[in-house]
């Protein structure tokens, strides 16, 4: 029956019971560090690196939101360059000689995509310096302006919702989502820090109950010898009770392994791990397993827990993430229709002939017009350009956005059926914590009920050995039983604290290792360039 506390404390603590072996090996400092649970619960949350990697994760999605935010970001462009074009005669009147075109030109523009109707309008101002051997130009060089207006407007596909506001939509809920986690692994993280911190206590009990017994033991074969010198009783009852030394010897170190273990594993939860004194550091719990508490309010609890828990709240969210995805692909089952409009002014200068006569002209002069005057003449109405259409796109057959759009309707239900069995999972997962802290509170009023009487019969036998009307056999069970009914004491108050702590965090967040709602994430953020709306003119009509 000892070694059942023994095993099962170990099994709380294996994950730092290989790290023990090194903890004993450092020099002890000489004081200890004197721990209250709020204490232990306040240095995890500081220092667990645990909860710092699932920080990061909350930043990571905060990233991931700018991402989606960049498709709304206006894009500067600008084009410079120089090109030549030497084209061959295409009329009797150049002869033999080809005509050489030599341009130095330049387009700067902005254009963005608005975070409303999926509209896209775009600015540019473009230049041009041309110089020609054409015999038949007017102006040599000339110099050209130009200022362009843009804006298209979907119709139908794409107004009310698009892959980029889809994309920041979810990404946002995302984030959302990353700090409800964040919150659960703190909940976990502060449970767990609770069980570690009550199960030292309790190991730490146990090694006194373990000397206790050690020494009731000895004080019993200390008796026996002086009996046994006197010929009261025989020597195989000094054997024995130097048997049970021994036994209860080794039930003592394997209850200081077992503490120490326990106190790794508490160090390991709660202690920063840049501190050189990590390991070395010993750690006194100080506060005592309180009293057994009254039964809990389990309608109560489930109602809070239903109603508030994170991984609800989380797969809430990824519903909502299932139900845009649908949204999006029943808007691009629609034809795509779009209002395209333009407006350009532009302008004209530079080195002019003056023709008169027929074609191609006898030049007479020439006058100079500079490049502010082309400018000027963009900025007006010397030259306008414009146009307004409609274009439209519908593709014929089943379409991959029909097949899209299937999908993500099961993934919706998918997503909805999930939150009922949540639902269900949770309210189970709290009556049957609740159930746990009913159980154990009757397990310790028992297990109390059972060392009292344990210690009163171990006395009543100790008397009566004191007296001669006992033996050792019987001295020696007395004490095993008492020492028996001390370990369960102990452990059924673990048990009691444990489920106390499990029945307060699962009205919160799952219990670690649970099964995660399913996340609806949609795809990765991905770049969606913003495309340049120009107008619509006639094919070969140029603007």
């Amino acid at each position: 029956m000892t070694r059942s506390f023994i095993t099962r404390a170990a099994i709380v603590t294996i994950a730092a019971s290989l790290p023990a072996a090194a903890a004993r090996a450092q020099a002890r400092p000489s004081e200890p560090v004197r721990l209250t649970l709020a204490d232990a619960v306040q240095r995890a949350v500081e220092h667990n690196p645990d909860l710092a990697i699932v920080r990061l994760d909350t930043e990571s999605e905060a990233a991931r939101v700018g991402e989606s935010r960049g498709a709304f970001t206006p894009v500067f462009s600008t084009t410079a360059g120089h090109s030549r074009a030497v084209t061959p005669p295409t009329t009797a009147l150049l002869g033999d000689t080809g005509v050489d075109v030599r341009d130095w030109f330049s387009s700067t523009g902005v254009r963005q995509r608005v975070p409303w109707g999926a509209g896209t309008w775009s600015i540019s101002w473009d230049t041009a310096r041309s110089t020609t051997d054409n015999p038949f130009t007017s102006f040599d060089p000339n110099l050209q302006s130009g200022i362009q207006l843009a804006y298209s407007q979907p119709l139908l596909r794409d107004r009310r919702i698009d892959q980029s506001r889809a994309q920041y939509i979810i990404a946002k809920r995302n984030h959302d989502n990353s700090e409800l986690r964040f919150q659960e692994s703190v909940v976990q993280t502060v449970a767990t820090v609770k069980q570690a911190y009550w199960t030292l206590e309790a190991a730490i009990a146990n090694v006194g109950v373990q000397q206790r017994s050690l020494e009731l033991a000895q004080e019993l074969a200390r008796q026996n010898r002086i009996r046994v010198d006197a010929g009261q009783i025989p020597p195989l009852d000094l054997v024995q009770s130097e048997a049970e030394i021994a036994q209860r010897r080794e039930n003592l170190i394997q209850a200081r392994t077992t503490a120490e273990d326990a106190e790794d594993r508490l160090r390991r939860l709660i202690m920063d791990p840049s501190d050189d004194e990590f390991w070395k550091a010993h750690i006194d719990p100080t506060e005592q397993a309180p009293l057994v508490q009254v039964a809990p309010d389990v309608d109560g609890a489930v109602a809070r827990a239903v109603s508030g828990r994170s991984d609800l709240t989380r797969a809430q969210h990824d519903l909502e993430n299932a139900k845009t995805n649908v949204d999006l692909s029943r808007n691009q089952t629609l034809p795509d229709i779009r209002v395209e409009t333009s407006y350009r002014g532009n302008g004209l200068a530079g080195h002019q002939l003056v023709r008169t006569g027929d074609f191609p002209g006898t030049i007479i002069g020439a006058r100079d017009r500079g490049f502010g005057d082309a400018l000027g003449q963009a900025f007006g109405t010397d030259y306008p350009s414009w146009s307004f259409g409609v274009t439209v796109s519908y593709p014929l057959g089943r379409s991959y956005e029909e097949a899209s759009l299937a999908r993500a309707e099961v993934e919706r239900r998918q997503a909805a059926e999930r939150i009922a069995s949540l639902r269900l999972e949770t309210a189970e997962s709290v009556r049957r914590a609740a159930r746990q802290v009913q159980s154990t509170a009757e397990r310790v009023e028992a297990a109390r009920a059972g060392a009292t009487l344990a210690e009163q019969r171990y006395n009543d036998e100790q008397r009566r050995y004191d007296v001669g009307l006992s033996t050792t056999f019987l001295v020696t069970q007395a004490q095993r039983d008492l020492l028996q009914a001390q370990v369960n004491l102990l452990q059924t108050t673990l048990d009691h604290q444990s489920a106390l702590v499990s029945f307060e965090a699962v009205q919160q967040a799952p219990a670690p290792g649970s099964n995660d709602a399913i996340a609806i994430r949609g795809a990765e953020i991905v770049p969606l360039p913003t495309s340049t709306p120009r107008g619509l003119f006639r094919t070969g009509g140029g603007q």
